[in-house]
Parts: structure tokens; sequence; C-alpha cells
């Protein structure tokens, strides 16, 4: 009997734990405009890194810090029960037009320039971002997919 008792104690914990990681729409839309930025400048780091730099010191860095963007994103719950990757379409794709290469390339400019990436090879990166924006809103969306095992599939890091 003690054991079912703790069980049950130990369940509602986790509920409580999720309910607290649930956050109000408006809420879940403020984190992910004030992440939006760092969400597409470090994927496409660890892609330029992938494609063209595999043994850049800042390659292991920029992969930590893009899965502190997922894991932000994905982690947190809307209260409202509104679809997450419906609302990351929306947001990212129609209206933040993060499947058009042009305006990744904008968002990159000043981190590229920064890092001495050259223009060629950062068409080459917003070209890649463009085309796998809905493979990150998927992995940001479900908790089917791993944060961790996107990102090795994603830069081809054993």
């Amino acid at each position: 009997m003690e054991f079912y008792e703790e069980t049950v104690a130990d369940t509602l914990k986790r509920i409580g734990a999720l309910n607290e990681m649930a956050v109000p729409l408006k809420t879940y839309r403020t984190r992910v405009d004030g992440l939006r930025f760092q969400l597409v400048e470090n994927w496409c780091l660890c892609k330029w890194c992938q494609m063209f730099s595999p043994e850049c010191g800042n390659f292991a860095h920029w992969q930590s810090e893009l899965k502190a963007c997922i894991d932000n994103l994905k982690l947190l719950q809307i209260k409202s029960g509104t679809d997450k990757k419906k609302l990351l379409k929306r947001m990212l794709v129609d209206d933040y037009d993060y499947d058009e290469t042009s305006m990744i390339i904008l968002i990159l400019d000043g981190k590229f320039e920064t890092e001495h990436i050259s223009d060629a090879q950062r068409k080459i990166v917003a070209d890649e971002f463009a085309n796998s924006i809905h493979g990150l809103i998927e992995v940001i969306s479900t908790g089917t997919f791993n944060t961790k095992s996107y990102i090795q599939n994603t830069f081809a890091i054993k």
C-alpha cells in the first residue's frame, strides 16, 4: 500500500512540475520573439562549421548554444492548448519568412561578418536553413525528437 501511495504522490509532483512549465500563449510568443535571431545564428553557425570548417574551435560552443535555444522553446508548454507546431509555423514561416534565403542572409550578416565568413558561404548556409526550417519547427514542437539527436543528425556529428 505504501508503494502505491508514493507512486501517486510522485505522479502528482510530476504533473505539478509540467503545469509549472506551461505558460500563457502571449508569454510563449514573446519567448519565440526573444530567441528567434539567436536560433537562426546558432543553427547557421553550426551548419557553416559542418560544411566549411569542421575543426572550428567554436563548433561545440555553437552546438550547445543551439541546444539551449531549442530546449528553451521545446520544454515549455502553452497553457491554452495552442498547437505549438502551428504557432511556430505561423510565426517563423508566415510572419518572419524564415523559409526565404534572403531573410536569413539579413539575419546572418552581422554575425557572419564578425566571424569573417564569405558572402558565398553565407548564401549556401542561408539556403540550408531556409530549406530546414520545417524540421527545426518539428523538433521544437514535438516531444518525440531529442534535441541532441537532432543536432547530431543535422550537422553530421559523430
